[in-house]
């Protein structure tokens, strides 16, 4: 049986819902892309933009893969996430279509797919890594599957809103961590956001942003502060902040009344780029640069 060792962390369902035909490949950025020093010792900096399909974006060899002696195993990619995306494309359909009986049914199955998201990532890989710096690969492995459920109590009791850019000329961007953290008290340079940290979905102030294809995006909120945005600390934690417990949630509530300008969605993708790893993607390059048409500061963004 063939192994499976270039492991997408992003899965080539979750992008091709960013395609806007889907014969189409994405434009793919390398935002730190590779120099190389040319003979004369002057220092290149290649290009980091390329147009790829969907199987060559946002994968790496051997992320997953577990070595046991000379034999490697691609179990977690297979079985561990072949289940997870199996149960997560159908959630995130579900969530984009307006059957609220299919909301209730995926619920669960949609929260544990994007907490795993959150956490296979490279970047959420190196978050582990960074609290159990001595673990090897195997190990590493083992603690992702045992932490890979501990948002999902806190996002499930949050307000839940589902925003559409339909109408808008520019689309959602995806990224090497599409399940993005923003609190607008934690700027980029603050030490919460310093790689591979992320401000708590804890903290009252604190908005989960999940792009769920090119039309539509989930935002997560904090119900205290979507009661009261003016809140005086933002990263003061939030009723009730314990991660793992047992919680009643109305499962069909979610709001889907706003429409997005171009403004708003430039924002939006603006977020997603200044929070990603190292790579974005999207249907049209010029997407891939928000930061031409942003002036404001991090805490305007909210």
């Amino acid at each position: 049986m063939s192994q499976t060792r270039d492991n997408h962390y992003v899965p080539q369902w979750y992008q091709k819902g960013f395609l806007l035909k889907p014969s189409d490949k994405l434009y793919y950025l390398d935002l730190i892309p590779d120099k190389i020093t040319i003979p004369d010792g002057r220092v290149i900096t290649m290009n980091g933009l390329k147009l790829r399909a969907v199987s060559q974006c946002f994968y790496q060899t051997d992320l997953y893969s577990t070595f046991f002696g000379v034999f490697i195993n691609d179990e977690i990619e297979k079985k561990l996430f072949g289940e997870i995306d199996n149960m997560g494309s159908k959630a995130v359909r579900a969530l984009i279509g307006e059957d609220v009986s299919e909301w209730c049914a995926h619920f669960a199955d949609f929260f544990t797919y994007i907490d795993s998201q959150k956490i296979r990532t490279p970047k959420g890989l190196d978050w582990i890594r960074s609290h159990y710096p001595i673990l090897n690969q195997n190990e590493l492995m083992r603690e992702m599957q045992s932490i890979r459920n501990m948002h999902c109590t806190i996002w499930s009791e949050g307000v839940r809103e589902i925003v559409s850019a339909k109408e808008a000329s520019i689309k959602f961007i995806l990224s090497d961590h599409p399940v993005t953290i923003y609190n607008h008290a934690c700027p980029t340079d603050n030490d919460r956001c310093s790689y591979p940290n992320d401000p708590t979905i804890a903290f009252k102030g604190t908005q989960t942003i999940f792009p769920l294809d090119k039309n539509h995006c989930l935002i997560l909120t904090n119900y205290e502060y979507a009661k009261n945005p003016d809140i005086e600390n933002p990263t003061e934690k939030r009723i009730f902040a314990r991660h793992n417990r047992s919680s009643l949630v109305r499962t069909d509530k979610y709001i889907r009344t706003r429409s997005l300008s171009e403004e708003d969605v430039t924002k939006i993708n603006f977020i997603l780029k200044k929070r990603a790893s190292r790579y974005i993607a999207a249907s049209k390059k010029e997407w891939l640069y928000p930061e031409k048409d942003i002036s404001l500061n991090w805490s305007e963004l909210r």
